[in-house]
């Protein structure tokens, strides 16, 4: 074994950055910091996967490998042992990410913030994980498996960036009007603050680790521009036509300035890293900034990816690096695999990835091994049988649960399952679907259909499925059954028409396609789907037309370049051909059929050894390519003098056509007539009132807030706050309570809890708010955890209980050591930071609903000073209360326990107040 290169490493990740972004900046000078790295090293486009997740591409940068090697399929995951759903993770992993395989060899190794790196895993180094932005302080709260070595929790927990910590000065460059936002209706520069701290906060822990150890190699991992982008892309200049003056004058300059900050905590990490490091820099796609950004969000839980665009940035330099030079070509499965070889370790014949070869000055000597996994040693994985601690944030609902005042969810649990592996079913076939592995795509696309029926993703992929598998007439009966009658979908216009080509021939094809309405065709993205069935029916001119414009709207759309080259093989333009070709393969290399048609150009333009390069590349991608056999056969024996070669290529293009001919003699696999039963579908209309109705928009949220007119009171508040007391003090002032009596009196609450058992699960809400009689005439008593949940339809009169949060977390304590159940295993100080954090985001909320009137009632004032408290109530409710001066009658200072001397954050203050 060579030896091997012990320089640092530096491998960095900014989420959703692109060079449609960065170009401009460079050429104003805006980022020193890149510009110097780029100086010193290659750049390039980075292709990206499908489907565009985050989670599922940052684990393929990590490990070379598509993601139904790397086991990581989305966001979230079925939860085996404990039912629901959790977060895809450090567990879910099912091979090496390149901080093992360098745990292995020796090395030591930084990673902080990386997708699904959570628990943290014990390799020699140090790892932060992704739920670092979990961390809270004052007091100091680090959730379980956060940091490694778990010693180090505190020390890296302390570098934390509170929202509440960025001062105007940090704001400020980012949106220079923050001053003039309404935040009571304007939620976007909360979130801004949330996403800056996390930023911070990951600098500052990167640098920290970088600066105090010896260390082989540090990956990073940033999310801002990504979060950035989908909150504030939509003002980012030009203004669009939707886009309101005034709105986009306020948050113009959110993403702008977003780069320019990750240029400035670039030059620390490069500072740190020194100037003999092996720096890449890269992000996992690229984001829509002109004009084909979408105007709406697709309703599915991933509908915020339209906005991503295929293609990310790459940048690598260093010693040995090439100099101020462009790589084409890159796809994120390659960056694993050019770090190994940099390093001087063999690849894994088993990564889908390829070593990056023309980034280097001298090519190295690259190595192969079939699979590290099987490669023994500590790699730095979890043991076998370990387990994920609860969630940070099911923390507060387990606590509510050992109360009493939640119900377990056994429910909600089964839905989060099974939206899980849906999700996960969906993503693992389109994983498959994009690499061309329709055989293995269609069983899940089917059961998904099957299970879902008004779900048009599922159906729509499954027919683009069948089609590209060769099922037409399948394909044609899909169609017909989930879209009755001759419209279809504009985005499955052009997969009818091949469907019809394959089943029926070209004649009919040609006759679909000119019954096609003129405006189905009309938009950007069908340009190169059209270019492409014209080209199919042998209309060139028409297609080369099409395509031209297509690469013309977005100069990254390798697919269009690569149609528009077999246009132009097809038409005999050689030398066009084979530059359209080049353009689109050095976009996305992984493309056989276009270093198919490269190899035909340069054949035909007389470069023979160039022509055989591309047709062996294809082979390597595709090795069932008959075509690409026959031509290096007959390359390799009449022009290149390599008659093994030659001999190799005749006997597997004959073995092909043999396997063709029995297929075609046998009829097995005549796919293009083969049908099989389909599931009965609701129609189109009925499909998208289900979708409407499972996955409303925001707009549509907000239409339907109290739509119903009918009106309902609530009580709320956390868990012994004294919510049982205005229950109490209602239905003395005739307003009835709506319980059943089933959870008895006891000694934490001597005259009863006032409860209904049934309003204990989210899920049960919509039905008992509908179905109810009499419930506009009661007073509902719905616990904190849910009151977010209240069915939009209707209005609430909400009173909301305030009790200081050391008195709540003494209270439930002692309520659940009587109970003998299991709370929350926090000392009081972390349970009071807890229980806070959630009552000021269910504040947030309901102070934001318009549908929600809300009056905030504090317990001490109340006991203290009955009487004002007691009026702000009968002003609040109205006629709803027959007999309001009985309402203090029930007010018994004597069950105010667990007092707290002088009350807490000033919640003695005032009595309530209405907002």
């Amino acid at each position: 074994m060579p030896e091997r290169e012990r320089r640092k490493v530096l491998l960095i990740g900014w989420d959703g950055a692109d060079w449609e972004h960065l170009h401009p900046l460079l050429d104003e000078g805006l980022m020193p910091n890149l510009e110097k790295l780029l100086e010193r090293g290659v750049m390039g486009n980075l292709a990206t996967l499908q489907p565009v997740l985050s989670p599922m591409l940052w684990n393929s940068i990590a490990t070379g490998k598509l993601p139904d090697k790397h086991g990581v399929y989305g966001f979230m995951e079925p939860d085996p042992d404990n039912g629901g759903a959790r977060p895809f993770s450090s567990l879910s992993r099912k091979c090496k990410a390149i901080w093992n395989i360098l745990n292995q060899e020796g090395y030591r190794s930084n990673v902080v913030g990386w997708w699904a790196s959570h628990p943290a895993e014990p390799i020699n180094g140090a790892v932060v994980t992704n739920m670092f932005n979990q961390v809270q302080r004052e007091p100091l709260r680090v959730p379980p498996g956060t940091v490694h070595p778990a010693e180090r929790s505190d020390e890296l927990g302390d570098l934390r960036v509170e929202p509440h910590e960025l001062t105007a000065q940090d704001i400020l460059p980012f949106i220079p009007k923050a001053g003039e936002i309404d935040q009571e209706k304007d939620p976007r520069l909360r979130a801004f603050t949330k996403v800056l701290s996390d930023c911070a906060s990951t600098q500052a822990v990167v640098t920290q680790m970088m600066e105090d150890g010896e260390w082989d190699f540090t990956a990073v991992y940033f999310d801002t521009i990504d979060h950035f982008c989908h909150g504030f892309a939509e003002f980012h200049p030009p203004r669009q036509e939707h886009v309101e003056e005034e709105t986009f004058e306020l948050y113009k300059d959110v993403i702008r300035t977003a780069y320019r900050f990750h240029d400035i905590m670039l030059a620390r990490q490069l500072e740190l890293a020194g100037p003999d490091a092996l720096v890449l820099l890269c992000s996992d796609h690229g984001f829509h900034s002109r004009h084909l950004r979408p105007r709406g969000t697709p309703r599915e839980p991933a509908g915020p990816a339209v906005w991503h665009r295929d293609m990310g940035m790459f940048v690598m330099s260093g010693p040995g690096i090439r100099k101020d030079e462009r790589v084409y070509g890159a796809n994120l499965i390659d960056v694993t695999p050019t770090l190994l070889a940099a390093m001087g370790l063999p690849v894994g014949d088993d990564m889908d990835g390829r070593v990056l070869v023309d980034v280097f000055e001298k090519t190295p000597e690259i190595r192969t091994i079939p699979s590290w996994e099987e490669v023994p040693g500590d790699a730095g994985m979890h043991p076998p049988g370990t387990k994920i601690d609860s969630e940070w944030s099911e923390r507060l609902t387990k606590q509510f649960v050992a109360l009493g005042y939640v119900e377990d969810h056994s429910g909600n649990r089964d839905k989060a399952f099974e939206s899980a592996e849906t999700e996960s079913d969906y993503n693992l076939a389109r994983v498959y679907f994009s690499s061309r592995r329709y055989q293995e795509a269609i069983p899940l696309f089917e059961k998904l259909v099957e299970r879902f029926p008004w779900e048009d993703r599922f159906i729509q992929h499954l027919i683009v499925a069948l089609m590209r598998s060769g099922h037409s007439a399948q394909c044609l009966r899909l169609i017909s059954a989930a879209y009755p009658g001759s419209w279809v979908p504009p985005n499955l216009a052009m997969t009818r028409v091949f469907a019809i080509q394959g089943a029926q021939g070209r004649e009919a094809a040609l006759q679909a396609f000119e019954a096609i309405p003129e405006q189905a065709l009309a938009h950007p993205r069908m340009r190169r789907q059209v270019g492409t069935i014209l080209s199919n029916l042998g209309r060139l001119e028409e297609a080369a037309v099409q395509l031209e414009q297509a690469v013309q709207d977005d100069t990254d759309d390798y697919a269009a370049m690569g149609e528009l080259a077999r246009v132009c093989l097809k038409q005999r333009r050689w030398e066009e051909a084979a530059d359209r070709a080049m353009e689109s393969v050095g976009r996305l290399h992984q493309q056989p059929t276009v270093h198919y048609t490269l190899g035909q150009a340069l054949l035909r333009l007389g470069y023979p050894e160039q022509a055989a390069h591309a047709f062996e590349i294809a082979l390597g991608m595709r090795p069932g390519m008959y075509g690409a056999h026959r031509h290096l056969s007959t390359l390799y024996a009449k022009q290149l003098n390599n008659p093994e070669g030659a001999a190799r290529h005749h006997v597997a293009a004959r073995e092909l056509r043999k396997e063709q001919r029995e297929r075609r003699a046998s009829g097995t696999d005549d796919r293009r007539a083969k049908t099989w039963p389909l599931p009965e579908f609701p129609s189109p209309e009925e499909r998208f009132a289900t979708l409407k109705k499972e996955r409303m928009s925001p707009e549509e949220q907000e239409q339907l807030k109290g739509s119903s007119g009918r009106s309902f009171t609530i009580v709320s508040g956390l868990p012994r706050s004294g919510t049982s007391l205005m229950m109490q003090m209602l239905d003395a002032a005739g307003l009835s309570p709506q319980t059943d009596g089933i959870r008895k009196a006891d000694e934490d609450n001597p005259r009863g809890y006032w409860e209904w058992e049934s309003i204990k699960s989210s899920e049960d809400l919509p039905e008992l708010f509908n179905e109810t009689e009499g419930l506009e005439e009661r007073a509902i008593k719905v616990v904190s955890a849910l009151v977010s949940s209240l069915p939009l339809e209707h209005s609430y009169r909400v009173i909301f209980m305030l009790r200081p949060l050391r008195e709540v977390a003494r209270s439930q304590s002692q309520m659940i050591a009587r109970l003998r159940t299991t709370g929350s295993a926090q000392d009081e100080a972390a349970l009071v930071e807890e229980l806070k954090d959630h009552r000021e985001r269910v504040l947030f909320h309901l102070k934001r609903q318009k549908n929600i009137e809300l009056l905030l009632v504090r317990f001490p004032h109340l006991v203290a000073d009955p009487v004002a408290v007691c009026e702000s109530v009968t002003e609040f409710l109205g006629e709803a209360l027959p007999q309001p001066e009985a309402l203090k009658s029930v007010i018994d200072p004597a069950l105010y326990r667990q007092r707290s001397e002088g009350g807490s954050e000033n919640e003695n203050a005032s009595g309530s107040e209405k907002e």
